[in-house]
């Protein structure tokens, strides 16, 4: 159980530590690369949460969502570092930040000769959405996160959450045609059920 694991690792249990690792590091890097294509800054962001939790294990609290904090922590470290990057200040937590997500129809639902226009039309239309909406998409089918969960990584209200989401989904009715956002819309939701 997650919660034992993280009352291990708090009391410097290196096996619940590497437990943690072993199971976020890979996510935390495919959700890093959405913000940057700097991969050795991803992975550095990575280590650098990790060795933070690490040092800081004692004074740690117990959140109620492990994967959440783990996300939420990276969120925040990853938008410093791309900010000191860009030599920025801070950014602003509204839109002025890079999330970039590729989202790939399973390749059983149409066939190769559709395959490259539709991946096109949906790339430029996902390009449309605001870096909000794109990573409230990742997160909800990607992550497979919760409304709750996505508010929570984000540090947004779950009301916040369905908003961003409900316009996403409307702008991408909008602006596909039917037979794309069906695909679409199927294989979003078989992301979900596996």
């Amino acid at each position: 159980m997650e919660a034992n694991h993280w009352i291990a690792f708090k009391t410097g249990n290196a096996t619940s530590f590497s437990h943690f690792y072993d199971k976020y590091s890979a996510g935390l890097y495919n959700y890093g690369s959405k913000f940057s294509k700097d991969k050795d800054m991803i992975k550095d962001c990575i280590q650098e949460l990790f060795v933070e939790f690490w040092t800081k294990r004692q004074s740690i609290g117990n959140p109620q969502h492990i994967k959440n904090y783990l996300y939420k922590c990276f969120r925040n470290l990853i938008l410093k570092k791309v900010s000191r990057l860009k030599n920025k200040k801070e950014l602003d937590e509204t839109e002025n930040y890079e999330f970039d997500v590729r989202l790939n129809v399973e390749e059983a639902l149409i066939d190769d000769e559709k395959r490259k226009q539709v991946s096109e039309q949906l790339q430029l239309t996902i390009s449309r959405l605001t870096p909000r909406q794109r990573e409230a998409i990742f997160l909800r089918f990607y992550e497979q996160l919760s409304y709750d969960e996505i508010a929570e990584v984000m540090g947004i209200t779950v009301k916040a959450c369905y908003k961003i989401m409900a316009r996403s989904l409307d702008f991408l009715r909008n602006n596909l045609s039917k037979d794309i956002y069906l695909m679409l819309y199927v294989a979003l939701n078989i992301k979900i059920l596996n």
